[in-house]
C-alpha cells in the first residue's frame, strides 16, 4: 500500500508522526509542572546598623546593572528609614550643657524672661510649680539676676538660680520630671568697727565726713531719739562715738550690721546705749539695764521748727488776748504724719471748737496726749481703736484757729498739761530679773571695749564731764 502513495505524502505523514509525538511527550510533563507548588524563599541576613547604608548603596548599583531578584535586593526593599551613623552618634553621647545669665530689669517676669531664651512653656510651668508656696519668683526685683542652664541637644531646663543679693539665692534643680527647690544663704565675715564724731554744723554732715553710713547715723538717732531731740537739743561740740558690726565676704566689704554700743555727749550730758537680746526681742538699754525706748517719743511729727512754744501767759496771735498755751506747735508742711507719741486707746477723733481735727489718746497710768489742727484722719483712726506708738494717725494741717499748717500737741499727766518738750518721759517695760543678770556683766564688756577704743580728744572730753 506504501508503495501506492505518492512520495511527498510519504513525507508529509512522517513529518505529521514526529510532531504529535513530540506533543504527546511534552503534554505529561506540562500539566504534572502545573500542579507542583510554587515555594519562595527569602533569606535575610543580620547587618550590622553602620553597614546598612553602604548594602543600600550596593544594591542599587547591582539593580542597575543586572535588574534581577537576589537576597540583597528583597533585604534592601524590607529595610526600614534609619538615621545616619552621625546622628545616632550625636544622640548616644553625653550630653552637653550652656549657661545663661540675665539681670533683671522693670517689667521682667519668670515667663517672659524664660521665653524670650526660647524655654518652653512646660519647664517653666513646672519650675514655677517647685516655687507655689514660696512664691519667691513672683517677687522677683530689678537687680536681682537669673542663672539657668539647659540642655544644649534637647533644650531642656534643668537648672534655675535667682540670686537675691549677694548672700541669699534660691535654686531650682531638675529631678526627674519635677523640680527641686532649695534656699542658700551665705555667711559674710563680721569684723567689730569704731568710730567717733564731733558735731560742728549738723548730726549727718559731721556724721558722714568722719566715715559712718548714712543708715547707721539714722539709727543712732533714733536709739537716742527718746532722751535727745535732733532738731532741737544739738550743740556745737557735740559728740558720738559708736562700735557696730561691718560685714565681709570674699574679703570685700558689703555692708554694715548692727550698733553694739553706742555713746553720745549732747550739752554736757552723756548717754549710753548697748544693744542685748532677750525673748522680747533685740533692744538697746543703758549700762544699768534700763530700756533706752520710753514709753512715749519726743515728737510725734517731722517738723520744721517749733512755732509756739508751752507758755502758761502766752498772747494769742488771732485774738490778741492772754491765753495760755498749753502745748507746742510743731510747723510743717500741710500732709506731714502725724504719729502717736505712744502706746494707747484713742479715746477721741472728730471736731473740737478751735482745735479743727483732733485726735486724743489715752494712754493708761494717767498719761493722755492731744493732736490739734489736722487735715485728716489716717484710716483706721477712730474712737476705741488701740494705737501702737509710731503709728500714723492723722496728718498736719490748719483746721480750726489755725494761721498756717502745723501740729498743736499737748501732753497731760492726771489731767495737768505739760511741757512736751521738757517733761521727763517713763521708760518702757524694764527687763526681766534674770535677763539683767546675765546682761550687767556683758554690758560692762561692751562698755570697757568702746572707751578703749576712744581717741585721746574724747577721752579727754569724757574726763572734763566727770570732773
Amino acid at each position: 500500500m506504501t508503495k501506492l502513495l505518492p512520495t511527498k505524502h510519504l513525507l508529509l505523514i512522517a513529518v505529521v508522526s514526529v510532531l504529535l509525538a513530540v506533543v504527546l511527550i511534552a503534554l505529561p510533563s506540562d500539566v504534572e509542572n502545573d500542579n507542583k507548588p510554587i515555594r519562595l524563599e527569602a533569606n535575610f541576613e543580620i547587618v550590622d546598623q553602620s553597614q546598612l547604608q553602604i548594602l543600600d548603596l550596593q544594591n542599587q548599583q547591582t539593580n542597575q546593572q543586572a535588574p534581577q531578584l537576589s537576597t540583597n535586593s528583597l533585604t534592601s526593599n524590607l529595610s526600614y528609614d534609619i538615621a545616619p551613623p552621625s546622628v545616632l552618634a550625636k544622640k548616644n553621647r553625653e550630653p552637653t550643657f550652656m549657661e545663661q545669665s540675665v539681670k533683671l530689669v522693670p517689667g521682667d517676669s519668670l515667663s517672659k524672661v524664660l521665653s524670650n531664651k526660647n524655654i518652653s512653656a512646660q519647664d517653666i510651668y513646672k519650675v514655677s510649680l517647685a516655687d507655689k508656696k514660696q512664691k519667691t519668683l513672683l517677687r522677683m526685683k530689678p537687680g536681682q539676676t537669673l542663672n539657668f542652664v539647659t540642655n544644649d541637644t534637647s533644650g531642656e531646663l534643668t537648672k534655675l538660680t535667682l540670686i537675691q543679693n549677694r548672700l541669699d539665692s534660691v535654686i531650682f534643680t531638675k529631678n526627674g520630671d519635677q523640680f527641686d527647690r532649695e534656699e542658700i544663704s551665705r555667711k559674710p565675715d563680721i569684723v567689730q568697727t569704731y568710730k567717733e564724731a564731733t558735731i560742728n554744723s549738723s548730726l549727718f554732715v559731721d556724721g558722714l565726713h568722719a566715715g559712718i553710713n548714712q543708715s547707721l547715723l539714722i539709727e543712732l538717732a533714733n536709739i537716742f531719739g527718746w532722751d535727745i531731740d535732733f532738731a532741737l537739743d544739738i550743740r556745737k561740740g557735740d559728740s558720738l562715738s559708736m562700735l557696730y558690726e561691718e560685714k565681709f565676704l570674699d574679703g570685700e566689704k558689703i555692708g554694715h550690721g548692727n550698733i553694739i554700743a553706742a555713746q553720745f555727749i549732747n550739752n554736757g550730758r552723756t548717754y549710753k546705749a548697748i544693744r542685748y537680746v532677750t525673748k522680747r526681742g533685740a533692744h538697746y538699754y543703758t549700762p544699768d539695764g534700763l530700756a533706752m525706748r520710753k514709753a512715749f517719743i519726743r515728737t510725734p511729727v517731722d517738723f520744721t521748727r517749733i512755732s509756739s512754744k508751752f507758755n502758761p501767759k502766752r498772747l494769742h496771735p488771732i485774738f490778741k488776748t492772754s491765753r495760755p498755751h498749753r502745748g507746742v506747735d510743731y510747723a510743717a508742711s500741710s500732709g506731714t504724719p502725724v504719729k502717736a507719741a505712744g502706746d494707747g486707746k484713742i479715746s477721741f477723733a472728730g471736731k473740737q471748737n478751735g482745735y479743727g481735727n483732733v485726735v486724743i489718746i489715752d494712754h493708761g497710768k494717767g498719761y493722755q496726749t492731744l493732736y490739734a489742727h489736722l487735715r485728716g484722719f489716717a484710716r483706721g483712726t477712730k474712737r476705741g481703736r488701740r494705737v501702737s506708738q509710731g503709728k500714723i494717725i492723722a496728718y498736719v494741717g490748719q483746721t480750726g484757729w489755725a494761721t498756717g499748717p502745723h501740729l498743736h500737741y499737748e501732753f497731760r499727766i492726771n489731767g495737768t498739761h505739760k511741757n512736751p518738750v521738757t517733761v521727763k518721759l517713763p521708760n518702757d517695760t524694764p527687763m526681766a530679773k534674770k535677763d539683767l543678770k546675765e546682761y550687767l556683766p556683758y554690758a560692762q564688756e561692751v562698755v570697757a571695749t568702746l572707751e578703749n577704743s576712744h581717741s585721746p580728744s574724747f577721752a579727754q572730753k569724757l574726763a572734763l564731764l566727770k570732773n
